[in-house]
């Protein structure tokens, strides 16, 4: 009797995880589409915390906390002081270990720990390069060696080079082969999911024809 009654609830528990599977995937590309559409000049956070909530409940998932990460990070962007930049970049490095923890040795998490670097550089660049200069590289570094054809990893390269002044190995004639190289890898990468990762291949069409 008692293995009857073990079989039945192991049976009900998947039953409703895969009962619950598509509405996780329908909320989740609902809102990494919205995410993804945002212009710059828009705010992320309602649908940053919009994703946390999702984070909160679906801990077996590496996707929403990483969109989350995501979120705070572009967030800091469009911050004007250095603290609150801090303070956003702070919350989107948590988040990022947290995704991390569910999914380690991933590309796209090593990816966006770069671009979490960077913009932790572009702070205060004269005082912190020895700190987030390495960090930005070693990241780009695993993340091509995961996986060698994810297009984000060029495309963060030649934004490094393009905001780089020339007289620091830096600056438009050395970005312009890397967008090149970036859109190119763009036409070839397949995306697992449309909840994946997707994002810098608009910004590198943008940032070539700004090298022309």
């Amino acid at each position: 009797m008692k293995k009857v009654a073990l079989l039945i609830t192991l049976a009900f528990g998947i039953f409703s995880a895969s009962a619950q599977k598509p509405a996780y995937e329908k909320t989740m590309t609902d809102l990494v589409s919205k995410i993804q559409q945002t212009q710059f000049n828009e705010s992320l956070q309602p649908l940053t915390n919009k994703m946390d909530r999702i984070a909160a409940a679906e801990t077996e998932e590496w996707l929403p906390a990483y969109w989350v990460a995501y979120g705070q990070a572009m967030e800091s962007f469009r911050k004007q002081d250095s603290g609150e930049k801090d303070q956003l970049l702070e919350l989107a490095e948590k988040s990022l270990a947290k995704a991390e923890a569910i999914s380690p040795e991933n590309d796209e998490i090593e990816v966006l720990k770069a671009q979490i670097a960077s913009a932790r550089l572009s702070v205060d660049p004269m005082n912190r390069f020895q700190t987030y200069g390495p960090k930005f590289g070693s990241a780009l570094a695993l993340a091509e060696k995961i996986n060698p054809t994810n297009p984000r990893v060029v495309y963060l390269k030649a934004m490094n080079a393009f905001y780089t002044p020339e007289n620091f190995g830096g600056g438009k004639a050395i970005a312009k082969p890397l967008f090149e190289q970036a859109i190119d890898k763009y036409s070839k990468f397949e995306q697992k999911s449309v909840i994946h990762p997707s994002w810098g291949k608009m910004e590198s069409e943008y940032f070539l024809s700004q090298c022309q």
